[in-house]
C-alpha cells in the first residue's frame, strides 16, 4: 500500500477525546471476490446498528486530499477492536468481590455498558476472549510454571452477547485451561450465543456491502511458529479483500515491544496484510505506521477478571476502511478511545471511558509514541 496522504489530527467522540490518523491508499489496488467463489463459511452484517450500508448517500471527499482529482466515498466499515477480556476468576478465588461472584449478581449488561454506546454504531466489534467456558467439571491443564486458570459458565457468552460483540479471538493461552474438552464446550457456547469465534486453523470471514473481511486469529509467542501462520494468511489473502491480523503475544507487563515481534509485524504488512492488532501483554503499546499498515502492538486489557488492580489504562480501536463507488479500497483511518480498566479503588470488572483531558491526551500521545512513560505506570519494565 503506497501512501500519496497522512493527515493527523485530532477528534471529538461524545465526551472522549481521539487521534486519527488517515492513510490514502495508492495503487495497491484491491479486487472484489465474486460471490460464487467466496470461502463456505463467512458472516453477512445485518446490524440495526451499522452507520453506513449500501445505501449511504455519497460523499465527495476533499479534492485536495488527493492531489485535485475528485474520489467519491460511497462506503465505509468500521471494526472496533478492544483487548483482553477474561470474564471469570481464577480458580479457587472465591472472594466476594471476585468477578465471579459479580457475575452471579448483575445481569450480564452490566460489564459493557459503559463501552457499548461508544461501539454501538461500528459495523463489527472484535476481543479477545481468553477464558474456558464450560459447565462441566473438568482437569486443569498443568504445566510448568502455570499458575492461572479461568472457566466460567457457559452463560458467560451472554455476558459478550449483551456486550454486542460479534466477533472473539479464541488464539491465546488461557482458552486450552482445560484442554480439549474445554476448548470445545467454549466454541458451543460462543456458537450458541450467536458469536463468531476465530482461531489459526478458524480464520474469520465477514462481509459488508460486497467486501470480504478476512480476520487471522493467532497465537504468536516466538517466531517459530510464522511458518504456520504464512500458509493460513497465504490462504485469507486469496478469499477476502481486506486482511485483518489479530495476535496475542509479546512479553507481559512491558510496555516496549520485542525485536522479532516488531520484525514479524513487518513482514505480514509487507506480505499485504492491511491491518494488525496485537493483545496479551495485558498492557498498553505504542502503535506503529509500517509502509501503510497500522500496527498496533497491544491494545492492553479491557474487562479482565484475572487481576483486582491491574494498569488502569485501555483504550479501544475503531479501524474504519473505506471504498469508492467501485467497491475499490480507498483509505482507512483510526480512533483511539482513551479507557479506564475499571473505575473504582480495585477492579470492579466494568471499563470506563476516561473523561479527564489531561488522562485522555496523555494516553493518545502514548499510543503514537509521543510519551514515553505509560499512563499508570506501576514499576520498571
Amino acid at each position: 500500500m503506497n501512501i500519496l496522504y497522512k493527515a493527523a489530527g485530532v477528534l471529538a467522540f461524545s465526551a472522549v477525546l481521539a487521534a486519527g490518523t488517515i492513510y490514502l491508499a495508492g495503487n495497491r489496488s484491491k479486487t472484489t471476490i465474486p460471490g460464487d467463489v467466496l470461502p463456505d463459511v463467512y458472516a453477512e452484517e445485518t446490524s440495526p446498528f451499522a452507520k453506513y450500508s449500501a445505501g449511504s448517500s455519497l460523499e465527495t471527499l476533499p479534492i485536495s486530499d488527493f492531489g485535485g482529482e475528485i474520489v467519491t466515498e460511497t462506503c465505509r466499515v468500521t471494526f472496533s477492536f478492544m483487548g483482553d477480556c477474561i470474564l471469570a476468576s481464577n480458580a479457587g478465588d472465591t472472594r466476594e468481590d471476585a468477578f465471579a461472584e459479580y457475575a452471579k449478581q448483575q445481569p450480564p449488561s452490566y460489564f459493557f455498558e459503559n463501552a457499548v454506546p461508544l461501539y454501538s454504531e461500528s459495523d463489527f466489534v472484535v476481543a479477545n476472549s481468553e477464558f474456558v467456558m464450560s459447565d462441566r467439571d473438568l482437569s486443569r491443564t498443568i504445566s510448568e510454571g502455570r499458575e492461572f486458570w479461568f472457566k466460567a459458565p457457559v452463560s458467560s457468552a451472554q455476558i459478550l452477547k449483551e456486550g454486542q460483540i460479534d466477533i472473539v479471538s479464541i488464539a491465546n493461552n488461557h482458552t486450552s485451561d482445560y484442554g480439549d474438552e474445554g476448548y470445545a464446550d467454549t466454541k458451543a457456547a460462543l456458537e450458541d450465543a450467536g458469536i463468531i469465534w476465530g482461531d489459526l486453523d478458524n480464520p474469520v470471514y465477514v462481509k459488508k456491502n460486497g467486501i470480504t473481511f478476512g480476520i487471522i486469529c493467532t497465537k504468536l509467542f516466538s517466531p517459530d511458529v510464522e511458518p504456520f501462520i504464512d500458509t493460513i494468511a497465504e490462504k485469507v489473502m486469496e478469499n477476502s479483500d481486506i486482511q485483518i491480523m489479530y495476535f496475542h503475544g509479546g512479553e507481559e507487563n512491558s510496555h516496549v515491544p520485542e525485536e522479532w515481534l516488531v520484525d514479524a509485524c513487518h513482514r505480514y504488512a509487507d506480505m499485504g496484510i492491511d491491518l494488525i492488532v496485537g493483545s496479551h501483554p495485558h498492557v498498553l503499546r505504542p502503535m506503529e505506521e509500517y509502509n501503510g499498515v497500522d500496527i498496533i502492538y497491544s491494545l492492553g486489557n479491557f474487562c479482565y477478571g484475572g487481576n483486582r488492580t491491574p494498569e488502569n489504562r485501555t483504550v479501544m480501536l475503531n479501524e474504519s476502511f473505506v471504498f469508492d463507488v467501485d467497491g475499490e479500497y480507498i483509505y482507512q483511518e483510526e480512533e483511539f478511545i482513551p479507557f479506564y480498566v475499571y473505575g473504582g479503588e480495585h477492579n470492579n470488572w466494568q471499563p470506563v471511558p476516561i473523561s479527564d483531558p489531561g488522562e485522555i491526551s496523555r494516553t493518545i500521545a502514548f499510543m503514537y509514541g509521543s510519551c514515553d512513560t505509560a499512563p499508570d505506570y506501576k514499576g520498571e519494565e
